[in-house]
């Protein structure tokens, strides 16, 4: 009895380890609308050439380069251009969403070409790209906050 129990439980967590999704695979079946600067065929080419580890660039829509900088289980770093990147980082989330308990966190980050600040742009969204408002997470990440934000705001409170 005590080893069926056992086995039985190594069959739950295998299936469970399964059900987890990767967040290259989430990429590939990215909405082209939510990344108009890349199609679904150079998106496959930066993963492709990622895994393969050669150097991941692609051309873009603005006959620039994009780059894939870091790609892994849980998580990617895309640079677009020299003024955007894109993180996705993939979340344990509280409750279900779209049948799944992860969810998907889209850092975008602008560069303004004339400095070094940054503006930050975080949305969620369910495993099949579903926007969501205010997921609740297993645990939080650090994520960027905007500085030109804070800017702005200070000017508006001191006019």
């Amino acid at each position: 009895m005590n080893r069926r129990l056992s086995i039985l439980l190594l069959l739950l967590m295998a299936l469970n380890v399964s059900a987890q999704h990767k967040v290259g695979d989430l990429f590939r079946e990215m909405p082209d609308s939510l990344l108009p600067l890349l199609t679904r065929n150079n998106r496959l080419d930066l993963i492709d050439f990622c895994e393969a580890q050669m150097k991941s660039e692609v051309q873009n829509h603005l006959e620039g380069t994009s780059v894939m900088i870091q790609l892994n289980n849980d998580s990617l770093h895309l640079r677009l251009n020299d003024a955007l990147s894109i993180k996705l980082y993939l979340e344990e989330a509280l409750e279900t969403y779209d049948s799944c308990q992860q969810v998907i966190c889209m850092v975008q980050t602008y560069r303004l070409a004339s400095s070094d600040e940054e503006e930050s742009v975080i949305d969620y969204y369910t495993v099949r790209w579903n926007r969501l408002a205010a997921p609740k997470l297993a645990a939080t990440r650090r994520l960027p906050h905007s500085s030109i934000l804070r800017q702005d705001d200070k000017l508006l409170r001191d006019n």
